[in-house]
């Protein structure tokens, strides 16, 4: 009996955690994306025009 008790204790907890931790990576991708971008545009605006 024990053991269920702790499954159902903590499968949320950790569903949770993960949850975060990919939110998280995509959060960053996104951030990291629109830095390159942003680069990408300066380094044009200098060099072509």
């Amino acid at each position: 009996m024990v053991m269920y008790h702790e499954i159902i204790i903590f499968t949320p907890i950790f569903a949770l955690m993960i949850g975060f931790i990919v939110l998280r990576i995509l959060k960053k991708r996104k951030r990291s994306a629109k830095s390159i971008y942003k680069l990408i545009d300066d380094l044009e605006k200098k060099y072509i025009y």
